[in-house]
């Protein structure tokens, strides 16, 4: 490596401290909506523009070198510094009406619907913009400055992100769900090769739903079924299944009610406690629209947990 420079260029700091956070190439390029091979071409760029090796690579993913850790700080704090300027920014952009909210399905059965429409009662010139997509895209698109806020289901290492402030707040069981009249449903204690008959309705390969089944099932050694239908929107799923023989999750149905032809599987050695909360940039502070959603949704979450 031949070519140096004197400073660190500002493409490089989103590379280097999301490929620390998550120890991974394959993780890192889903969190930052890249290719495996666009995010190792950053590295090498970052690499020859310094000259020197940030990050060694190894079987379970990368680990920064002697020099790449004293990069990370200089990082860190021009992400800090970065992160003010564009707060202010957006402080002064901001309508104090408007926000912009991104949700994962978790939160559209009830919990943000009845908060949404509380807010616009008792601020009729609210203004709410309201994205729905995978928490990948959403997490991407709150680091871009394109959304104020998020509502989603917990996402892996979202927790340690130094750039988001994650609040969890609700907690709920999930089913594996089915429609009425479906051959599962009045079996008992159902295993994995009996699931693996039947195809699935999930989110992306990013969706914590998918990501927990598969988890699931590969640490096990069992064989992942087969996801017949990605699909975002809850709605959507449940109408899948409603007429097909299609399987899905959805949370506690005996205590969401969702429709009569949906019923719960038995299931033995798959339980999953679903985590759901808030994100926000780190410093970020909300404009007052954003602020009212965001009480109003914990109001509503304090009453099921």
């Amino acid at each position: 490596m031949n070519k140096m420079n004197t400073y660190l260029p500002l493409r490089h700091v989103a590379v280097l401290l999301t490929l620390e956070e998550h120890g991974s190439i394959n993780a890192a390029a889903t969190i930052l909506g890249m290719t495996q091979s666009a995010l190792t071409k950053a590295l090498q760029r970052a690499e020859e523009d310094l000259g020197v090796r940030l990050f060694d690579r190894h079987s379970k993913g990368v680990l920064p070198t002697a020099s790449g850790k004293a990069a990370l700080e200089h990082a860190k704090i021009i992400r800090s510094q970065s992160h003010q300027i564009m707060n202010a920014i957006d402080g002064l952009r901001n309508s104090p009406g408007k926000v912009h909210v991104g949700a994962g399905a978790s939160f559209l059965d009830a919990l943000l619907p009845r908060a949404i429409a509380n807010v616009v009662s008792r601020s009729p010139t609210a203004k709410i913009h309201l994205k729905v997509d995978t928490v990948a895209v959403l997490l991407n698109l709150l680091r871009e400055r394109k959304l104020d806020l998020l509502f989603v289901s917990e996402f892996p290492g979202i927790a340690t992100m130094q750039d988001i402030d994650w609040q969890p707040l609700i907690t709920n069981e999930m089913d594996i769900v089915a429609r009425a009249g479906h051959p599962l449903a009045e079996r008992k204690n159902i295993g994995p090769a009996d699931l693996r008959d039947f195809g699935w309705v999930l989110g992306g390969e990013d969706d914590p739903q998918y990501l927990y089944l598969e988890s699931v099932f590969r640490s096990r050694g069992w064989v992942f079924p087969h996801v017949s239908v990605e699909a975002v929107s809850r709605t959507v799923a449940i109408r899948i299944v409603q007429q097909s023989d299609l399987l899905t999750l959805l949370p506690n149905i005996r205590t969401n009610p969702y429709h009569g032809d949906i019923v719960r599987i038995d299931c033995q050695n798959i339980t999953w406690t679903r985590v759901a909360g808030i994100a926000v940039r780190k410093g970020y502070r909300l404009p007052p629209a954003g602020r009212s959603l965001m009480s109003e949704i914990k109001t509503i979450c304090e009453g099921y947990n």
